[in-house]
């Protein structure tokens, strides 16, 4: 079994930084099999509406574009969960991200749907404020559900929580690791 976290952040000694670590400790404490995708590294560019608004993505639930999507969308797939960390901009998430969540939904939703009833985690690391956070994890699980993925664990960060909060994401995902252990037993 297996969880694929997928964060993006500039800055990678910050405070999505810190959470996404928080998570993936949680779990390797549980024994689970982890991997982990920066997406601020990887050139996953935004959907370009191919043809009259669905391209190849609707006919064979892939990308014209040649760039990393195909591979991390793949990925995606073959994991058993998935979690997603994000930094908090104008009370969404970063733009990496929904240019991988825009292309994924198209994907998905059209032929493949290897996304439907996957188990997810998402955390959304507010570093101003925190007005926004509650907002961007619920545009996040909109568009998770929107391709029938159950979404298990809502958890928003701020500067105010970022000494509690990385000690609960730990928790929360060695409990979804139980969960799916148990699962599959």
């Amino acid at each position: 079994m297996s969880l694929l976290v997928i964060w993006c952040s500039p800055n990678q000694e910050g405070l999505t930084a810190k959470c996404k670590s928080a998570l993936v400790s949680g779990v390797l404490e549980y024994g689970m099999e982890c991997s982990e995708v920066h997406l601020n590294r990887l050139n996953i560019g935004r959907c370009q509406v191919c043809s009259t608004g669905f391209g190849q993505c609707a006919q064979k639930g892939t990308c014209v574009l040649e760039d990393d999507f195909n591979r991390l969308y793949s990925l995606m797939q073959q994991c058993d969960a998935l979690a997603l960390v994000t930094p908090v901009y104008w009370h969404d998430m970063a733009e990496p991200l929904k240019a991988l969540l825009d292309r994924v939904r198209r994907c998905d939703c059209k032929v493949n749907h290897a996304l439907n009833g996957k188990k997810a985690m998402i955390v959304a690391c507010a570093g101003g404020s925190g007005n926004g956070a509650i907002r961007c994890l619920g545009l996040m699980e909109d568009t998770l559900k929107h391709m029938g993925m159950d979404v298990r664990e809502r958890l928003p960060v701020t500067r105010f929580s970022s000494d509690y909060m990385p000690k609960a994401i730990q928790s929360a995902a060695w409990h979804l690791c139980y969960e799916l252990n148990e699962k599959q037993q």
